[in-house]
């Protein structure tokens, strides 16, 4: 499988924005991170990483949303949101596993962004050197893991309803507007089920005046 490495960027490193997504980190690891990082600009559905690939950076968005899934025989299942300041766990936990092992995740932007590469030799080198690093992947870590907790709370306990309404709630507090431009298809592959399915659910969700299809986008009421 490939290694994915980014490329040296031509995008402009804006330290503004990094010291304010990053605001508890030291000015030395700061100035170090400008130093050797890399910012990579993703359009919106543009694929960061793939599932089995080997990755060589830890990522940080800056700018957007990115989606992080898993898949399995055809079927794509939604695992956490990353916002800005926020790092992957997925790539934090396969950066310390020594076998070297592809990744078992995959991620895209969810809207157009901008995120920081930073590379996972300077990374281990931080975390032996600054606490402040650490505790920023540990607060990561653990918003993440909360996340996971909700979505297998959601699995296990909730029906297919209930975690359609709560999906289409976050994608509108993450898109920040209250009418999304997303089709059945694409609310099927991330909740792990059928388009039929996920038609009928509108249909009915429609009818309890929960959601709105308006032309080809759905507004939560």
């Amino acid at each position: 499988m490939p290694i994915f490495t980014p490329q040296k960027s031509p995008y402009f490193m804006d330290t503004a924005l990094i010291n304010e997504c990053l605001p508890h980190l030291e000015k030395p690891l700061l100035e170090a991170i400008e130093a050797c990082a890399l910012v990579e600009k993703f359009p919106a559905t543009k694929h960061i990483v793939r599932q089995g690939q080997y990755i060589r950076f830890l990522p940080i968005v800056l700018r957007g949303n990115v989606k992080v899934f898993s898949h399995e025989d055809a079927i794509q299942f939604l695992l956490y949101y990353i916002n800005p300041g926020d790092p992957c766990i997925f790539s934090f936990a396969h950066i310390f596993d020594f076998s070297e092992a592809p990744v078992e995740f995959s991620a895209i932007a969810e809207t157009d962004s901008e995120l920081l590469m930073l590379p996972i030799q300077q990374v281990h080198h931080w975390i032996r050197q600054y606490v402040s690093f650490n505790q920023m992947l540990l607060k990561g870590y653990q918003r993440h893991y909360q996340d996971l907790l909700h979505t297998t709370k959601q699995v296990t306990c909730y029906n297919l309803e209930e975690r359609l309404l709560n999906y289409l709630t976050t994608r509108t507090q993450i898109a920040k507007t209250d009418t999304l431009a997303i089709s059945h298809q694409d609310i099927a592959n991330d909740l792990g089920t059928s388009r039929e399915v996920i038609s009928r659910l509108m249909k009915k969700m429609g009818a309890n005046q929960k959601v709105k299809q308006v032309g080809r986008k759905i507004k939560v009421l």
